[in-house]
């Protein structure tokens, strides 16, 4: 049994160490970045908010990246491991805004990741909500630049460190600002793995969505 560790505020989010058992296949999926052609990245530029690198779908991500996201989602089941906040969610295995992702400041990038609220019904499928984010760090070379920051929109705030093979999850809900908004050290670049979990909603809930991220510097951390 796998130890996890939980917080509840400022929204109910898990870390889990030493998920996946060969770290070797870990190193693997980090080697693996270099290999992804330029055209099967998404590329977002700091006018959007963040600085950073996307695989588009399954079929452009890594084989050992895609073993180890199918490991996540085999293995990951938020309904059991946040206590029944849910009890209906499932992992979109093709991966669709999630897989590869980089913030990447190796060569002077700028890499950071701002805060914001994702889009909450998938992009594919308008009939899915999001409901969770599981995101496995998979670099060894790292620092706190790499930490992903929690914030409800009000007051209450959180840092969740990041670490190698170390699982991060949070639930996903209106509330659920999240970023890496200080820019990665220089010469380091943050690397992971993200299955997203959704549910089915069906056509009611359609009109009050967001369909793409919602970005703001306006937070504030004491």
């Amino acid at each position: 049994m796998k130890k996890i560790t939980r917080i509840n505020e400022p929204y109910p989010a898990v870390s889990i160490d030493n998920f996946v058992p060969a770290p070797s296949l870990l190193r693997a999926a980090a080697e693996s970045f270099d290999s992804v052609n330029a055209n099967n990245w998404v590329k977002y530029g700091k006018e959007t908010g963040q600085t950073q690198l996307a695989s588009k779908d399954r079929n452009t991500i890594t084989p050992p990246a895609l073993m180890v996201l199918d490991y996540i989602a085999t293995h990951f089941d938020p309904n059991e491991v946040f206590g029944n906040l849910t009890n209906d969610a499932f992992p979109d295995t093709s991966y669709y805004a999630g897989g590869m992702v980089i913030n990447p400041n190796k060569k002077g990038e700028g890499g950071f990741l701002g805060m914001h609220l994702d889009s909450d019904i998938h992009g594919g499928n308008f009939l899915w909500k999001r409901e969770y984010s599981a995101v496995l760090g998979i670099s060894e070379k790292f620092d706190s630049s790499f930490d992903l920051l929690l914030h409800d929109g009000n007051e209450k705030h959180a840092r969740i460190p990041y670490n190698f093979n170390r699982l991060n999850a949070f639930q996903c809900t209106d509330n659920s600002w999240h970023g890496v908004p200080e820019i990665i050290t220089g010469g380091y670049d943050r690397k992971v793995l993200i299955v997203l979990y959704w549910s089915f909603v069906g056509k009611k809930d359609r009109k009050k969505v967001r369909h793409r991220a919602q970005f703001t510097n306006k937070l504030k951390f004491k």
